[in-house]
Formats: structure tokens, C-alpha cells, sequence
């Protein structure tokens, strides 16, 4: 650990001072864009940055530029043109930042573009913003508070870094999914202006809508192992959001009972269906969902991110997805997906953890259970009925949150960003 303390304090004290003033002088190339890999799955490269990137691979005149974490740099790039993959913590990867004019945020420029150690702590690449285009698109459809609109000690913790609240005066563009959506980002991401917050669907949707042909190889295995997985029965999927249990003391992870697995187990065998968990990525170890411990690879899958790096060849594949207050609940919607929200500790997280932006009752399509009876009972009734998504509910909804239901958001988002290269020029 010593030996990490000395050298994060030499990058922070000599390596990164010295490249900021090199920074400063070089000129920018419009034609360089920079993608991050995830900021901790630092060997995916997925999500709403593979959408752009798969929009633009195949054109020659833009250099793609993608910033690694680890040595393990097999993302199946297939054909692309004028692509480089450069190790972000090195001097190579210091250079082409510097020469980027154009850089993608997944999550915030304090995360994506940061050298990060074992002992948990980063240094920050502090960028100049006004020289570059700097486009965040986020990683979904933001239900629960974040940032600025949090409380207490989650606050704390999330607004920590004073960059990050710094930097988001300085996007150039912020994605966004409809007009709703975007006065709510707008109000997370302050000080943003609202004329840079973009309202083009979010890119990762376009691999939702698009026949399995047009999808980049690597989803189309991805699609064909769930199909593996599930053979000819129906997939309910259940994808929870992180909880604050190392923030907020009796915040809780659901346990399953035997009983309630056997129960479950029960309903499967009966309903010709499996089970398939995804958990979400920032997972705080501290009495986690313990769903994972009856994973048998009959009835109960693990669909996690190891074995299926995207959430949506999981969104595309399920048959009913369960979650609670994840965004997962609006990329499913995007597909006519019947959802249902177990919420066992609504009143807390709506209280004590992260909170809401919006009424679940109002928002919500389906229907929001707080117990794993009721969650058994909204089962049975989705499997009899089916009517969900042809509700004036279910329609209502995606109204809210979708602008556009299509398969060419990736494409409105370098419409946007061309428009806003043209104006800096």
C-alpha cells in the first residue's frame, strides 16, 4: 500500500500538473473521439458508449480512440476502421486525451477518465473542458435521485469530489430520453445549461428495436447463449438496484427463505419458465441478495455481468422482467415488456436511502408489491392474463419517458454532437 500512496502522489504532483499545462497547448483534432471503457468493469466495453461507437465505427474520416483499464482489451471491435485501443493510465493514453477534441462520459469525467489503485482511492485527469465537446450519456433513465437532489450522508459521499459538481457546467451535451426526462437531468446534472441537454433517446435502446442480424456480433452471441439458457421456456428476470448499505446502517438487501425458493421453484415447474438474476454492478458486498446462493442451472440462472456483459440482449430475451426502482424498468418498457417492482423496502428507500424523483405509483406501469406473497400473486397474474402492456397505464408511461421509440437514437446523437463541432469551429 505504501508503494501505491507514493505513486499516486507523484502522478498527482508532477505527472498530471505537467500534462495539464500540455494539455493547454495542444491543439485539439476535431476528428478524434475518445470512448471509456466502464469505469469499473474495466474489461466491457458496453452500453450507451458501444451504441455511439457502433454507429461510427465503419467511418473512416473519425479516429476512434478507446481508453482501457486492463491488459484484457478483447471487445470485438469487428471491422472497425481507424480505431486505436490505448491503456488509459499510461503515456500513450495521456497523449491522446490531450489530442481528443471529442470525449464521451458514461458516468462523469471524475470516474471515466481517472487512474484508479487498489487501495481504492484515483487521481483525476483534470480535463479543459471548454476546449473539448464533452458529451455524458449517462447509462440510463434516472428514476431514483442522484447527485444534488440526494440527502444526507449519500450526498456526502456522491458530491464528495468537487470536480465532478464542476464539470457538468461544461457539457457540451447531456443525453436524455424525452422532455420530462430532461428537465429532471437537467436538474441533477446542475450547473449544466438546459440548452445542452439533449432530448435523442438513449443509444443503448437502438439494440433493442434492431432485428438480431443488424446487431454487432458480440450481442448476438450474447442473445444466442440466453437463448441457450432458456431453450423453449419462458424467462422471468429479476434485476434489483444496489442499496446503500454501507451510507445508511439498516439499509437491506431482500433475503429469500427456503420456503419462498421452493415456492418459487414451485411456480417455475408449473409454468414451464426459469429464473435468471442480474444484480446490479456496484454491488456493496455487505449482506448482498442472496438469490445468487440457490443458483442450480435448472430452474434458477445466473445472468450476471460476467456471463452477459449488456442488459439488453437480458431485456430482449425476458418474457416478465422484476426489478424495483432500477432504470432497467424504462428499457423494458421500450420493448413492451411486462414489469413488475418488488419493493420490500419501499418506505425506506424512498425515505432513508436514495429516493425518488417520481411517484412509483404514477410512473410505474405495473404493479408494486412490497412483499414476496404479493410478488407471487403479480406472477400468477401476468402468467393468466397478459393485459399489462396493453394498458392505458403501460401507454401512459412510455409516453413519459420516451421521446422516440426507434432504433435510431445513437444516430440523433452524433447529429447533435456534428451540430455542436460546427458551432466551436
Amino acid at each position: 500500500m505504501f508503494r501505491i500512496k507514493v505513486k499516486k502522489f507523484f502522478i498527482d504532483k508532477f505527472i498530471l500538473p505537467i500534462w495539464k499545462l500540455y494539455d493547454s497547448i495542444l491543439p485539439k483534432k476535431e476528428n478524434y473521439w475518445g470512448f471509456p471503457v466502464h469505469f469499473i468493469k474495466g474489461d466491457q466495453f458496453i452500453d450507451n458508449s458501444r451504441a455511439v461507437f457502433e454507429e461510427i465505427k465503419l467511418d473512416p474520416k473519425i479516429k476512434k480512440i478507446l481508453f482501457t483499464r486492463s491488459d484484457d482489451n478483447n471487445f470485438d471491435l469487428e471491422n472497425s476502421i481507424n480505431t486505436i485501443i490505448v491503456k488509459l493510465k499510461s503515456f500513450s493514453g495521456l497523449r491522446y486525451i490531450a489530442r481528443c477534441k471529442v470525449l464521451f462520459l458514461q458516468n462523469a469525467i471524475t470516474m471515466d477518465y481517472s487512474f484508479r489503485y487498489p487501495n481504492n482511492t484515483f487521481s483525476i485527469i483534470k480535463l479543459l473542458s471548454k476546449k473539448r465537446i464533452i458529451i455524458n450519456l449517462w447509462h440510463g433513465i434516472l428514476f431514483k435521485k442522484v447527485f444534488g437532489l440526494t440527502q444526507g450522508p449519500i450526498r456526502n459521499q456522491l458530491e464528495r469530489v468537487k470536480y465532478r459538481v464542476k464539470e457538468r457546467k461544461y457539457y457540451s451535451g447531456l443525453i436524455t430520453s424525452s422532455v420530462i426526462d430532461s428537465y429532471a437531468m437537467s436538474a441533477i446534472f446542475y450547473p449544466i445549461k438546459y440548452e445542452n441537454v439533449w432530448i435523442t433517446g438513449l443509444p443503448r435502446n437502438d439494440f433493442l428495436i434492431k432485428d438480431l442480424h443488424l446487431l454487432p456480433t458480440y450481442l448476438q452471441s450474447q442473445v444466442k447463449l440466453i437463448r441457450e439458457i432458456k431453450k423453449d421456456k419462458i424467462l422471468i428476470t429479476y434485476a434489483p438496484t444496489y442499496r446503500q448499505t454501507t451510507l445508511v446502517s439498516d439499509a437491506s438487501h431482500y433475503q429469500f427463505s427456503i420456503e419462498e425458493i421452493n415456492q418459487l421453484k414451485q411456480f417455475l415447474i408449473e409454468n414451464n419458465a426459469i429464473f435468471g438474476f442480474r444484480m446490479h454492478y456496484f454491488k456493496n458486498k455487505k449482506n448482498s441478495f442472496n438469490i445468487e446462493d440457490f443458483t442450480d442451472n435448472k430452474l434458477i440462472f445466473s445472468l450476471e455481468h460476467n456471463i452477459v456483459p449488456e442488459i439488453s440482449p437480458i431485456i430482449r430475451e425476458s418474457d416478465i422482467i422484476i426489478t424495483d426502482y432500477s432504470s432497467v424498468f424504462t428499457d423494458s418498457l421500450y420493448i413492451n415488456k411486462p414489469v413488475i417492482s418488488f419493493a420490500y423496502d419501499l418506505d425506506h428507500y424512498r425515505d432513508f436511502e436514495d429516493g425518488f424523483i417520481y411517484d412509483l405509483d404514477i410512473v410505474f406501469p405495473g404493479p408494486v408489491v412490497t412483499s414476496f406473497d404479493s410478488l407471487m400473486k403479480s406472477l400468477k397474474t401476468e402468467f393468466n392474463s397478459s393485459s399489462q402492456i396493453n394498458s392505458e397505464k403501460y401507454r401512459t408511461s412510455q409516453k413519459f419517458f420516451f421521446q422516440y421509440i426507434d432504433d435510431k437514437n445513437s444516430y440523433r446523437v452524433i447529429n447533435h454532437l456534428k451540430n455542436a463541432l460546427h458551432k466551436n469551429s
